[in-house]
């Protein structure tokens, strides 16, 4: 595990990430809500991909969030707190990614992954940028960031709502073509403190199925909740199959 450090433009701060393994597949995994780029070894996810990351089929980074001045916080404005959830999106697409391709020198677009929050930031910026990314597998996301907001919303959180934001694109947009050729898992539990993240996975599914993007919804049982002990076996279940769809498709 390596430590490092990017100042961000357009957060004006340093952000800190972590890199696991050595070669492989890039993944970029993010954490859930107010988490930072440690969680996913602290909670045992890492350890999780170890084989993976080992036998360098994939290559491990994790990064900050800056959620709890964005989507947590209910004490600036909601124009405020738009502005920085589309800034934090930028530096994951515009200046941490190129550290990612330059460190993997690897021929595939990063994977990204998530769960809860981690998930919603996954879709993201795949949905806003699939000449990037090559997919992404999220657990439990809240897809509907009218949900932090109180269903108060303006242009930029639309932007960063991929329940909004991909039903707006228009069907000559090319990104819709790009994400018709990319991976994406969509996993959700049936217990009762899922049921926010039921309805946005629901919204989300909907949404790409109008568009004829091709996806993998899956919803687990009823005992199936909010919580790592169910985000472990999903990941190790999806993975497999994920990454051999990508390297069938680029490699």
């Amino acid at each position: 595990m390596r430590n490092r450090t990017i100042h961000s433009a357009h957060l004006g701060c340093d952000m800190h990430y972590r890199v696991y393994g050595k070669s492989g597949l890039p993944l970029l995994a993010f954490p859930t809500q107010d988490g930072m780029c440690n969680q996913w070894e602290d909670f045992g996810m890492v350890d999780l991909l170890e084989d993976y990351i080992r036998d360098g089929r994939v290559m491990l980074f994790t990064v900050d969030t800056i959620d709890r001045i964005s989507w947590s916080t209910s004490r600036v404005s909601v124009q405020v707190r738009s502005r920085r959830a589309e800034n934090y999106s930028l530096f994951i697409e515009e200046e941490l990614l190129p550290v990612i391709t330059k460190l993997s020198k690897a021929r595939c677009r990063p994977l990204v992954l998530g769960c809860s929050l981690g998930a919603t930031h996954s879709a993201n910026v795949l949905m806003r940028r699939p000449d990037l990314f090559s997919g992404m597998i999220g657990l439990s996301g809240a897809y509907d960031a009218s949900y932090f907001t109180k269903g108060r919303m303006n242009e930029l959180w639309e932007q960063n709502s991929t329940v909004h934001f991909l039903p707006s694109l228009g069907s000559d947009d090319t990104r819709v073509e790009l994400l018709r050729r990319r991976s994406i898992v969509l996993c959700v539990g049936g217990a009762r403190d899922e049921q926010i993240e039921q309805d946005a996975t629901a919204l989300l599914d909907r949404a790409l199925s109008d568009k004829g993007i091709e996806h993998w919804t899956d919803r687990w049982g009823e005992e199936v909740c909010h919580d790592w002990i169910w985000w472990k076996p999903q990941l190790r279940y999806f993975l497999p199959f994920v990454l051999d769809e990508i390297e069938n498709r680029e490699l």
